[in-house]
């Protein structure tokens, strides 16, 4: 079998949609090495000092031009390549443009669909259209939850036997500890460290974590916010609050450096919730898989897909949206009582690699690869 993925978010960039882009064809490349396997990037700033390789796989890179540019490049390799499959692991325009020309060359298509990307009711005419249009051209879609499909169908007129749930599979991180992020914030030994990972935007829910460390009445208990984003307004409130010896903003942090903060910390939390001015919403969350792999406790929301990557009041706990009481509540549970904290992390490791395997991951594609 010949496939070829297309993606505009490919490492070097940093993120949950770059990482899973490389991941999707580095695991099946692994698990079934008789394939042969293209990637085709399109990236705003190509940069050759960092290169990156897939063994037995060849990864194209071009310049992320005009839309009509992004198209012509796809028009040529998918005329000439022979694929037997392609897939899109972004939407637009990448997505649109292997949509269109899998129709004209007669190539089973397939799109990745992360959350709210493909289901929103916000942006003009012309964008809803298009995305509606690519949502019918491709053959398949590949969600990553059960949210997300229910949501798709709701919201746009599609058949429901071409959208199929792949949970995106989790593998451990490999890095070297680059520094000791303890000793980078002077924290003590017996404190006890929450982690949030992510954008610092509203609906993520940062300052509602930040609301529940203060209501806690603990000085114990840290908080480090790891991501870019909204941190000016974050730290005023923290000033303003007098919290400072609380909370900790650490920005955005590389890839390869995040694991020493998964060490680092006790607790994950990322209490997202639904936008509803922007009509965004959490598709399922990596980073909660991240931080169970790594054996923390997670805290999440019944917000989206939050409750599927989270196996409540067995890996953490799922606390209703905007609940800072019971986000305050669930942390010093977690923290006081020892025995449940154990026996939560040894569990967190065992869901994730048991529910969000590669193996799995890779079946389920080549299901739908294979269906007529």
């Amino acid at each position: 079998m010949k496939i070829g993925y297309f993606t505009d978010n490919f490492p070097p960039r940093i993120g949950g949609v770059a990482t899973y882009s490389f991941e999707l064809p580095y695991y099946f490349k692994k698990l079934r090495p008789e394939s042969e396997i293209e990637v085709i990037v399109f990236d705003r700033q190509l940069n050759p000092d960092q290169p990156i390789s897939i063994s037995g796989v060849k990864i194209s890179r071009f310049p992320k031009n005009s839309v009509w540019q992004t198209g012509k490049i796809i028009f040529k390799i998918i005329k000439n390549s022979h694929f037997d499959v392609v897939q899109a692991t972004t939407f637009f325009p990448v997505g649109f443009w292997v949509a269109l020309l899998a129709k004209i060359f007669k190539v089973k298509s397939c799109l990745t669909i992360y959350g709210t990307e493909a289901v929103t009711h916000y942006g003009s005419f012309l964008t809803k259209a298009v995305k509606y249009l690519t949502l019918l051209m491709f053959d398949e879609i590949a969600a990553f939850s059960q949210s997300t499909k229910k949501l798709m169908l709701d919201r746009q007129q599609l058949n429901k036997r071409k959208i199929s749930v792949i949970y995106p599979a989790i593998s451990e991180l490999d890095s070297e500890r680059i520094y000791d992020v303890r000793d980078k914030f002077e924290l003590a030994a017996d404190d006890f460290v929450v982690l949030f990972v992510g954008r610092l935007v509203a609906r993520k829910g940062a300052l509602d974590l930040i609301k529940a460390v203060a209501l806690t009445g603990d000085e114990k208990i840290k908080l480090i916010l790891a991501g870019g984003g909204e941190q000016d307004q974050l730290e005023q409130y923290v000033k303003d609050n007098n919290l400072a010896k609380q909370i900790f903003f650490a920005g955005n942090i590389p890839h390869e450096g995040i694991l020493n903060y998964y060490q680092a910390a006790q607790v994950f939390s990322m209490p997202s919730f639904f936008d509803k001015n922007k009509g965004d919403i959490e598709g399922l969350g990596i980073v909660y898989l991240e931080a169970q792999i790594n054996g923390l406790p997670v805290i999440g929301t019944d917000s989206g897909g939050i409750p599927e990557a989270i196996a409540d009041k067995v890996s953490g706990f799922v606390v209703p949206a905007r609940d800072i009481n019971a986000l305050a509540d669930k942390i010093k549970l977690l923290k006081n009582d020892q025995e449940l904290y154990q026996k939560m992390s040894q569990q967190a490791v065992d869901f994730v690699k048991r529910e969000f395997n590669w193996q799995k991951n890779i079946d389920q594609h080549l299901v739908i690869y294979k269906k007529k």
